[in-house]
């Protein structure tokens, strides 16, 4: 438990320190991540795993809680603490900042108090129950998987989508049965970072497409080590799973994630089993020590 604390303390206190110096600029992920030292990839689900909040939302609080220092230190130049803080005005700057204070800048400045001030104390907003998770490490070859890509998610998963794809493959593929075919699934973007409509899905098989390549989208699974997770359950919960690996195993461990995607197998057949007995493994890709 102490180590949990631990990795969770230290992410949140970079994090912050990062936001705090760079408070005026767009936080870019890729320097945040290379001033951290976590995976780019996996790092907005690593922090949340820690914090129960979506980066976006902890840099903003961080960039206010700034903002109120400042005006309480004496600055009464609203647009000049907006500016500071990455506001280009003082309109949209009150706004989010009344929203996370339930005060105005200009209440500050006449002594009122605002309501929770520090973003790290904030309690989370999602629990989950938790489960032991512990991974089967497998040493895979490059694998070209043949499939199609397409958008959105929505309500938790990217099952709208995806079943709309392998529906397609299914009318393509040769006439294997599900297992032979082997469904994989990649989350190509992660849908927290990105305009959720937007957020990319590839779906493809395994076996049974190689006949049909040239009018086909193709995703490399690379070779190396990769730590398997098994999820079951309905793929709207796979959230829930995938945060109890970063939370329970990747910060308490201190484990290295190459920036690649999480790859999902499916085992058995959506349309014939129950959604609480769906079983998919989750594969993450670890560096070799």
């Amino acid at each position: 438990m102490s180590n949990n604390l631990n990795s969770n303390a230290r992410i949140i206190s970079l994090v912050g320190q990062y936001v705090y110096d760079h408070s005026e600029q767009q936080i870019s992920l890729d320097a945040l991540s290379a001033y951290t030292g976590y995976s780019k990839f996996h790092f907005n689900r690593l922090f949340f795993a820690a914090t129960g909040f979506q980066l976006g939302e902890f840099i903003q609080r961080q960039k206010l809680e700034k903002a109120l220092h400042l005006i309480k230190q004496g600055n009464e130049n609203i647009i000049d603490v907006a500016i500071s803080v990455g506001y280009d005005s003082a309109s949209s700057f009150s706004r989010a900042f009344k929203k996370n204070f339930s005060v105005t800048p200009s209440d500050i400045i006449r002594g009122k108090l605002p309501r929770n001030e520090r973003a790290g104390s904030l309690p989370p907003k999602k629990r989950h129950k938790e489960k032991i998770l512990t991974p089967i490490l497998k040493t895979r070859p490059t694998q070209t998987v043949y499939g199609l890509y397409g958008k959105g998610f929505d309500k938790q998963s990217f099952s709208t989508v995806a079943g709309k794809l392998y529906a397609r493959l299914a009318t393509i593929a040769e006439p294997l049965n599900y297992f032979q075919l082997q469904p994989i699934g990649v989350a190509v973007d992660n849908p927290w970072v990105k305009e959720q409509t937007e957020s990319v899905f590839f779906a493809g098989f395994s076996e049974g497409l190689s006949a049909h390549k040239d009018k086909l989208d193709v995703f490399q699974w690379q070779a190396g080590v990769w730590a398997c997770f098994k999820h079951i359950g309905p793929h709207d919960t796979m959230w829930q799973t995938i945060s109890q690996v970063y939370s329970q195993w990747v910060l308490p461990n201190n484990i290295k994630l190459k920036d690649q995607q999480i790859v999902q197998l499916y085992l058995n057949n959506p349309t014939n089993t129950e959604p609480d007995l769906i079983e998919t493994e989750l594969y993450f890709a670890i560096e070799e020590k």
